[in-house]
């Protein structure tokens, strides 16, 4: 918004430029100071007026593009009607900016010396330097903030790069997940494991599923599940933190979700609720309580106390993997056989690898659930990939919103750069005429022009550097993989912005480069 409003208050100061005689001849003939601010104040804000009933328009049909970047069953949490409070918003928004920055260049046209404006013509367009500097400032801090922004969307979009390509630690390609509340159709424990049991083997008999597995605990899903623990040959700290997150399973679950086991066993059919109890535990959960040591046949149990039975076994290590989203660092796990479950949870969760697309697996995963109990609904089946992708969609919508920005920043400011110029080269027209009528060669007007235009680009570059600095300490918190202050992304922006105002430049010194010098010469 700034940087459009200063580009408007450019252009303004421009279009007064070339009034001023008008503006002279009507204080000439009575009219007051007063009444031609108002009226060129009632112009910028009609102008105002426009470009906000535009931006709404382009609101209107940017807002369910974006949406598309949302999860579905997030999306519909938006509102994309234009309501009351947007419509007053939208035209407070346009009135401010059009009085604020059409005062400048109302007063500047206002306040011109009415005599010698009149006395000489010329002076209309070839006078004003303080204006030309003001001018010159504004583009300067075009750039500066356009940097900000095309900065900021290299940032987001590389962080959501490193996200996407992230390892979460668990198989992505070919892994459909679904639910199934077996709860709310009355099945009781007994008989929800059974039914877990009976699905997980028909699942993983289908053509094309490789392996087939079970959890209560989602994936990726918000769903968690925590107790204190109490380890074997571990004496906690006074208040130290002994949480560990649980997540019951069936057999195959690492096999099937690709985690390795780093020592010991995997799950079985045999360990049922009669089997001496074991777990599985990743690896932050063994660093933090046996300190490089093996947990593999030691006991641990859920509780504290000296009344606590450590009664259940370590018989595996399983790599660390993340559980809740890609940016999460991994928590101390406790992974138990789901039939040795007495808290068991009312949800459950599959997972099905295949080794065929998931789109042919999905009907025969639905078919499967409804021969089994067709009053059993099959709810949250997706893609193990889509699932992940859709955790970092808030990424993905502020990496689109960050490039959008900062691509039409880097467009207003070419748009500035290229009219003070343009405006530049339009008042030194005179001057580049007597200079090539003295035999000045074409190429040293040409640079006569680009010195300009690398100065005020490499001015608005130095002075938004540290504007980058300073912000990038408030969004660093939300990149992953990089810091603000990431050179290669810092000097690519710089790059670029210089790029595209030396080819804004370009057009109107290949013009003043390409100027009759007998036309010039009779220039007003």
């Amino acid at each position: 918004l700034l940087i459009a409003c200063a580009n408007v208050a450019n252009l303004l100061m421009a279009r007064a430029a070339g009034r001023r005689r008008e503006i002279a001849i009507r204080i000439a003939v009575g009219a007051s100071r007063l009444a031609l601010v108002r009226q060129l104040l009632i112009e910028s804000s009609l102008l105002a007026f426009a470009g906000g009933a535009l931006g709404l328009l382009f609101a209107a049909a940017a807002v369910p593009l974006l949406l598309r970047l949302l999860p579905t069953d997030s999306a519909g949490a938006f509102s994309m009607g234009l309501d009351t409070r947007l419509l007053l918003f939208t035209f407070a928004l346009s009135l401010f900016t059009g009085l604020l920055f059409g005062l400048v260049p109302a007063f500047q046209a206002a306040s011109a010396s009415t005599s010698s404006v009149l006395k000489d013509q010329s002076a209309s367009v070839a006078s004003g330097l303080g204006q030309a500097r003001f001018r010159k400032v504004l583009v300067t801090a075009q750039v500066a903030l356009s940097l900000l922004l095309l900065a900021a969307s290299g940032l987001f979009l590389r962080s959501l790069v490193n996200l996407m390509r992230h390892d979460p630690g668990f198989r992505t390609e070919n892994v459909v997940t679904f639910a199934i509340n077996p709860v709310l159709n009355g099945y009781t424990g007994a008989r929800t494991a059974a039914l877990v049991d009976d699905l997980r083997h028909r699942a993983a008999a289908l053509p094309g599923v490789l392996s087939a597995t079970a959890s209560s605990i989602g994936t990726f899903t918000g769903d968690d599940r925590a107790s204190n623990v109490s380890v074997e040959g571990y004496r906690p700290r006074e208040e130290e933190d002994m949480d560990a997150n649980i997540n019951p399973v069936t057999a195959s679950y690492f096999v099937t979700m690709g985690i390795p086991l780093l020592a010991g066993r995997d799950f079985s059919d045999s360990d049922g609720p009669d089997s001496p109890k074991v777990a599985i535990v990743n690896q932050t959960f063994a660093k933090a309580f046996f300190h490089g040591q093996s947990p593999i046949g030691r006991h641990m149990a859920f509780g504290a106390g000296d009344g606590v039975k450590l009664e259940i076994e370590i018989v595996g290590i399983a790599k660390d993997n993340q559980s809740e989203n890609l940016r999460d660092k991994p928590n101390r796990f406790v992974f138990i056989p789901y039939a040795q479950d007495r808290d068991r949870m009312s949800g459950v969760h599959f997972y099905v690898h295949g080794s065929r697309s998931i789109e042919s697996l999905a009907p025969a995963l639905r078919a499967l659930v409804h021969r089994t109990d067709p009053n059993l609904p099959v709810t949250d089946l997706i893609a193990m990939r889509v699932r992940v992708e859709n955790s970092a969609s808030t990424d993905r919508l502020i990496a689109a919103l960050s490039v959008a920005f900062g691509l039409l920043a880097t467009l207003l400011a070419t748009i500035g750069l290229y009219g003070v110029i343009a405006y530049t080269v339009l008042r030194r027209t005179a001057e580049i005429g007597v200079r090539l009528a003295l035999g000045a060669a074409r190429g040293n007007v040409l640079w006569l022009v680009m010195r300009e235009v690398v100065l005020l680009a490499a001015g608005g570059i130095a002075a938004g550097l540290p504007l980058v600095f300073v912000v990038g300490r408030y969004v660093e918190s939300q990149l992953f993989g990089l810091n603000a202050r990431d050179p290669l992304v810092l000097s690519a922006a710089a790059l670029a912005l210089f790029a595209v105002a030396l080819l804004a430049g370009f057009i109107p010194a290949r013009r003043a480069m390409a100027i009759d010098p007998i036309r010039a010469l009779r220039y007003e």
